[in-house]
């Protein structure tokens, strides 16, 4: 299994904008083979900060939804809504603990 964490600066006027679009996202990726699961989270004291932790099956299935045009084409529609280009980090499980 595979964790993604991916991190937006939304700009202040517009959260509502962006909550649309990833609204619209998850349901794409719901959809999605080899999407587990997602949740969007913000900073506590700062809702322009946006991460998205979302689990998949293998790194064929994020990749697959990563270059998807459902993703790109949403991805292009909230470009004008960030502060600049999203951050993404892929995790997977680790044998350090055995």
């Amino acid at each position: 299994m595979l964790r993604v964490i991916i991190e937006r600066r939304i700009k202040p006027e517009s959260v509502e904008n962006y909550l649309e679009l990833i609204r619209s996202a998850r349901k794409h990726a719901n959809h999605f083979d080899g999407f587990i699961a997602g949740e969007l989270l913000q900073e506590k004291d700062n809702p322009n900060l946006a991460v998205i932790i979302s689990s998949w099956e293998s790194i064929e299935s994020w990749n697959n939804w990563f270059s998807s045009n459902e993703r790109l084409e949403i991805i292009e529609q909230m470009r004008p809504f960030l502060e600049d280009d999203e951050r993404i980090i892929i995790l997977e499980n680790s044998n350090i603990l055995g």
